[in-house]
């Protein structure tokens, strides 16, 4: 049996375009869109289609973006208050999914897959702990327990856009990465591939080359800079970088800008000058 998972596309489109044609070479029996398909990005609507068009039968799950997008779209917006300024870059997912926001609902939030002819297998945008709870390289074996839950041959999380394989108590645990914006510095997309053999699992990372300066003009040429608010200039650089900057800036000021005390624009010029 040969499983991909994919995840944290974030309407990356040139970079899921050149995953999905890597799949079609290799012909896996089953593909996991593991969350995190929309948001963050471009074009996620589009990236939603190209799925259906080019894996119908993929499995689709939530990870932190859609439920974030989908609380968005369920809240009235707030125009020229901090809490719309934070949320605008959702606004335009939400904006942009339309009518297919009644598709993401329907996503689960973790799939077992244990009737296939391989070992037990269960994946999860997250962990057993929620969806914005992840496996990092630096997490501490005492962690595990928790996040994984009952005991799987497989367990397959994303979240964190940096890919690791380990063991932990005869479960083998991996980290997908991210296919639209790494953040181990290595800017290729990335994506998992399983294979069920003589009895047990083994994982391999698959890193692939993308357009990467199509997905930096599809910042601008699809209205995202502009429409998507300040902090869509944050998920830019984090492209650019293949590093995580939202995490660093959300601890340093989202608290000062919920107060008043700046505004989203001056404390993301700030952050990028520093960053730069």
């Amino acid at each position: 049996m040969k499983l991909a998972v994919i995840s944290d596309i974030h309407g990356n489109l040139p970079a899921l375009e050149a995953v999905l044609e890597d799949l079609e070479r290799w012909q896996p029996d089953e593909v996991i869109i593991n969350g995190d398909l929309v948001n963050r990005g471009t074009y996620s609507r589009a990236c939603l289609r190209r799925i259906g068009a080019r894996q119908p039968r993929a499995h689709l799950l939530k990870g932190n973006h859609e439920t974030f997008v989908l609380g968005c779209a369920d809240q009235p917006r707030e125009p020229g208050t901090p809490h719309f300024e934070l949320r605008r870059f959702a606004h335009w997912t939400v904006d942009q999914l339309g009518a297919a926001l009644s598709e993401v609902r329907a996503w689960p939030d973790q799939l077992d897959l244990t009737d296939r002819d391989g070992g037990s297998v269960h994946v999860t945008h997250g962990t057993r702990l929620g969806n914005r709870d992840g496996i990092r390289p630096e997490t501490e074996a005492h962690e595990l327990a928790d996040k994984l839950g009952d005991a799987r041959d497989l367990f397959i999380t994303s979240h964190t856009h940096r890919p690791l394989i380990r063991r932990h108590d005869g479960v083998l645990v991996v980290n997908t990465g991210s296919v639209g914006s790494p953040f181990d510095r290595d800017p290729r997309a990335a994506y998992g591939r399983f294979r069920f053999v003589s009895g047990r699992w083994d994982a391999e990372i698959v890193r692939i080359e993308y357009d990467r300066h199509r997905a930096e003009r599809d910042f601008e040429e699809s209205g995202f800079l502009q429409l998507g608010g300040p902090l869509a200039r944050v998920m830019l650089r984090e492209l650019q970088l293949s590093r995580g900057l939202m995490g660093p800036w959300t601890h340093r000021y989202q608290d000062a800008v919920k107060a008043g005390q700046i505004t989203v624009e001056t404390a993301v010029k700030e952050f990028l000058r520093e960053c730069d």
